[in-house]
């Protein structure tokens, strides 16, 4: 059978993505004749690669590095959410036009429920200020978490929270990237993320904060890191260790892809076969 090809995600580099093998396993579980394809666009390519999209009737793509923020100037319309974050990972077409949408941050948030019961009123420090960190701190604000973000650059994290502040009118607490500063909060925090880049692959020996900082963790804490590979990192197998409950980064890539898909199609997706896929292609 011949399948259209309706969907894909652009990035530069995009070798990396497991989104294609993810969504073509729903639409081959579903029997929907779809394909899922990844396309490496050139920044200077963006906006023709969009108008093509609009004249070919895509439905729907997923955007990665680098294209998160500059792809919003080729849209006719973002959602709210985009507009808070000022970022897109998803664009849905429709009668021509092309809408932006940001399922990052609600990702995070599915996958960390799977293991605390709410957001609001929880303490969570989330490591870094970049792309991932915005649209999970902007989330993790409108849910109503308790926030603190560290990063290695302080001006960065302290712009962040400023713009929650002033966007969501929710107060952030900004925390020195110092061992003596995290020494002394990190004990009441519930959750710790890491969504920083490190420790991803082939960088499989880096960990974010240092390791002695850990056992100044509470008991009950929870330690995620959006990094999926591998899907145990450094930081997650030394929390492991101390007896934390930790959350890896398959279930935020799994769940927003499954957002995306219900963005697009209006269904619920499989996450159980998405995950089982993703973890496989890791070798896990």
């Amino acid at each position: 059978m011949n399948r259209i090809i309706a969907f894909g995600v652009i990035g530069h580099p995009i070798e990396h993505s497991l989104s294609p093998v993810m969504h073509n396993s729903v639409f081959k579980h579903l029997g929907l004749g779809y394909e899922y394809l990844k396309f490496d666009v050139h920044p200077k390519d963006l906006g023709k690669f969009i108008e093509n999209c609009k004249e070919n009737n895509f439905i729907g793509l997923n955007v990665t590095i680098p294209h998160k923020i500059s792809v919003i100037r080729f849209l006719d319309k973002i959602s709210e959410e985009a507009r808070l974050i000022n970022a897109v990972n998803t664009i849905k077409f429709e009668d021509k036009t092309a809408i932006g949408f940001n399922t990052d941050g609600l990702g995070c948030v599915r996958a960390l429920l799977e293991w605390i019961e709410g957001i609001k009123g929880k303490r969570i420090l989330v490591l870094g200020a970049g792309g991932a960190s915005r649209a999970i701190s902007f989330q993790l604000a409108i849910e109503g978490a308790d926030l603190l973000i560290s990063n290695r650059t302080y001006d960065r994290a302290l712009t962040l929270g400023n713009e929650i502040r002033e966007k969501v009118g929710k107060r952030v607490e900004i925390v020195k990237f110092s061992h003596d500063e995290m020494k002394n909060f990190i004990n009441d925090i519930d959750v710790l993320i890491n969504a920083t880049s490190v420790g991803m692959f082939p960088k499989v020996d880096e960990i974010p904060i240092p390791e002695d900082l850990l056992k100044f963790l509470n008991e009950d804490v929870v330690v995620m890191d959006i990094v999926y590979n591998p899907i145990e990192t450094k930081l997650l197998r030394e929390a492991k260790a101390l007896g934390f409950k930790t959350v890896d980064g398959v279930g935020m890539l799994v769940y927003q892809g499954a957002e995306s898909l219900r963005i697009w199609l209006d269904i619920e997706a499989p996450i159980d076969l998405m995950r089982r896929v993703v973890v496989r292609e890791l070798g896990g």
